[in-house]
């Protein structure tokens, strides 16, 4: 939440201003662009940040603003975008040497449809090496500076956690967008696999990748999604998954799958808040009901381990046999064991992944949403790793939609914790629907650290 004179703590509220005409483009980018001076230097959230290009799109903008009758979807909105997402002009380095000074000549699909929509880039946010669990930045918990805000997509999530930007773009190919959301107090979906375009995207696993937005509610993560999702002829996975817009609705006549599976265990302060949430959902009328996961749930980890492995490596295998020295020490091991897979290992963990995905499908006959602890712990202590993806990396490897809410803080450290709903392939609404009613029945996604205001 961003206080001045005035209260700019969602996408709602700045865009409500800007239609009303109470605040100007070059206004509230000032004062994002103020809140970066101020607090950045704590969190390191940055790459780059683009002041001078914010202020002319901002210019430009304003210019055009008192002919428009309505405003595009995003107009004026500030965001960040992960540095492994291209954008033209503005270096993209993916965390590594082996980019240091690259210069994309074009933006990612994403970062066009946010033009389009009338958004306004601050700067590029911190990622691990190439989004992979080595190599970690120097970004804190804007909560507790002691603390990892996650990985990869730390500085997307600091960012915005810390009331630096309105939305921050992330990617996840575990738990990379699921786990900083919860360490952060954050609303993120991580949409069906396809649903939003990865082109212009450097990957860490092709078949894994998925594309998606931090924000602070749900009903932002409506607005934004609407803008990023779609099919795209530089993205074969999103040709076949039409157009979808989501919508605010109010719906209770959902069953939700209560996942018991020791898998899922979690310590006091996120167990307390989940079983919190789950009686909270019954209070506004959902039903539940207890489920297992599928047979092949775990052999399906494995083989998401060996996809991304072998993946990861064999994009990165030119470079690193040239000079695997710009390379941090824990991605040199990993592609050096991932160049040693085979063809066959690769293939049959890509049907066990396929079994597990017709599996999952089946549980979604009797309920409409699962429900899971978003993070096994709050974010650990420490910025020397990222924490733990365990709990979201089988639905990234499932490809299934998955929205994470924040439901309460850890007793001592005062750190977010957060839990997951999942859907069935391309139920995005049904994640949509219930989140939206949690949300209006609970205050903790209201919530920001101190150095925020």
């Amino acid at each position: 939440m961003l206080k001045t004179d005035i209260e700019i703590s969602s996408i709602k509220k700045a865009r409500h201003l800007l239609e009303k005409r109470e605040i100007s483009p070059t206004e509230l980018v000032s004062l994002f662009l103020k809140q970066i001076d101020k607090v950045n230097p704590d969190v390191q959230a940055w790459v780059s940040i683009e002041k001078e290009k914010a202020m002319a799109r901002a210019k430009e903008l304003e210019e055009k603003m008192y002919e428009l009758d309505t405003l595009p979807p995003l107009f004026a909105i500030p965001y960040g975008a992960k540095d492994i997402i291209y954008t033209k002009g503005i270096p993209t380095e993916g965390g590594s040497k082996v980019l240091k000074g690259f210069i994309p000549d074009h933006d990612a699909t994403v970062i066009q449809k946010l033009n389009q929509a009338g958004a306004i880039m601050l700067g590029k946010t911190t990622t691990t090496e190439f989004a992979n669990w080595g190599g970690t930045p120097d970004t804190r918990n804007p909560w507790n500076l002691q603390h990892t805000p996650g990985g990869s997509s730390s500085g997307s999530a600091a960012a915005l956690a810390s009331g630096m930007s309105l939305m921050t773009l992330g990617t996840q190919t575990a738990g990379s967008l699921s786990r900083p959301a919860a360490y952060n107090g954050l609303t993120v979906l991580k949409a069906t696999y396809g649903r939003v375009s990865k082109k212009g995207v450097i990957p860490a696993s092709w078949s894994l990748d998925h594309v998606g937005a931090f924000t602070k509610t749900v009903e932002d993560t409506v607005l934004v999604y609407n803008q990023l999702s779609g099919p795209d002829e530089g993205d074969e996975a999103t040709w076949t998954l039409p157009k979808h817009h989501l919508r605010i609705q109010e719906n209770k006549d959902l069953t939700i799958g209560i996942v018991e599976d020791s898998y899922f265990e979690a310590d006091s302060n996120v167990t307390l808040a989940y079983e919190a949430a789950i009686r909270e959902l019954q209070k506004i009328g959902y039903k539940v009901k207890k489920v297992k996961m599928p047979e092949s749930f775990l052999a399906a980890n494995a083989a998401q381990a060996i996809v991304m492995q072998s993946e990861t490596s064999h994009y990165h295998a030119e470079q690193y046999q040239k000079n695997k020295a710009l390379f941090g020490e824990y991605l040199q091991n990993f592609i050096a064991e991932g160049l040693t897979i085979t063809a066959d290992d690769y293939l049959k963990a890509q049907r066990i992944r396929t079994l597990f995905r017709t599996e999952m499908s089946e549980m979604f006959k009797d309920v409409d949403v699962l429900l899971t602890p978003a993070t096994p712990i709050p974010a650990p202590k420490g910025i020397s790793q990222t924490g733990s993806p365990s709990f979201n990396l089988p639905f990234t490897n499932a490809g299934v939609p998955t929205l994470v809410v924040p439901t309460g803080f850890a007793t001592e450290t005062n750190l977010p914790v957060a839990c997951q709903f999942i859907a069935a392939p391309m139920q995005e609404q049904t994640l949509i629907d219930v989140g939206y009613m949690f949300q209006q029945s609970t205050e903790w996604h209201l919530n920001h650290p101190a150095m925020s205001v």
